[in-house]
C-alpha cells in the first residue's frame, strides 16, 4: 500500500534552469539552432552565477573552476560593508561587467603575486582561456 502524503509534501520535479542551454564550443560554432551564446563582455554578476552553474552541469567546468567563476564578490549581502567599503563602490549585482577583462587581470595578478600556487594559477588560466569563447561577435 502506497503511503499518502499531504499535498505540500508530495515530491515534485526540481525547477528547470532559466538560462539557455550551454553546449560545447563545437556546437556553438556550428550554429546549432536554439542555442544562445552569452556575452561575458556584458554580463551581470547575478547572471554569471547562473551561467556558471549551467557550465558546471554541462561538464564544461569542474567543481573548483565552478567555485572560482560562480561566486562574484558583488553577490554576498555584506559586500558594501566589506569589499565595497574598501573600494568605495556599491555592489550593483545586476549591472553588466566585462568578465573577459576581469579574468585577464586576475590571471596577471595570480601569476605575479601567487606564482608559487601553481594549482590556483592553472585554474585561473583555464577560466581566463574559457571566457573569451563566450563573447558575441558583431552581426
Amino acid at each position: 500500500m502506497k503511503a499518502m502524503l499531504a499535498p505540500e509534501l508530495e515530491p515534485t520535479a526540481p525547477p528547470l534552469s532559466r538560462t539557455p542551454p550551454i553546449l560545447p564550443r563545437w556546437a556553438r560554432s556550428a550554429g546549432v539552432p536554439g542555442v544562445t551564446t552569452p556575452d561575458l563582455r556584458h554580463i551581470s554578476p547575478r547572471r554569471l552565477a547562473a551561467l556558471s552553474m549551467d557550465l558546471y552541469l554541462a561538464g564544461t567546468l569542474n567543481w573548483t573552476e565552478y567555485e572560482l567563476l560562480a561566486f562574484p564578490p558583488e553577490l554576498p549581502p555584506d559586500y558594501e560593508r566589506t569589499i565595497g567599503a574598501l573600494l568605495g563602490e556599491r555592489a550593483d549585482p545586476d549591472r553588466p561587467r566585462d568578465y573577459v577583462a576581469y579574468w585577464e587581470r586576475r590571471l596577471a595578478f595570480e601569476t605575479k603575486y601567487n606564482g608559487r600556487d601553481t594549482t590556483l594559477v592553472e585554474r585561473t588560466r583555464r577560466i581566463a582561456e574559457l571566457v573569451p569563447g563566450f563573447v558575441r561577435k558583431a552581426a
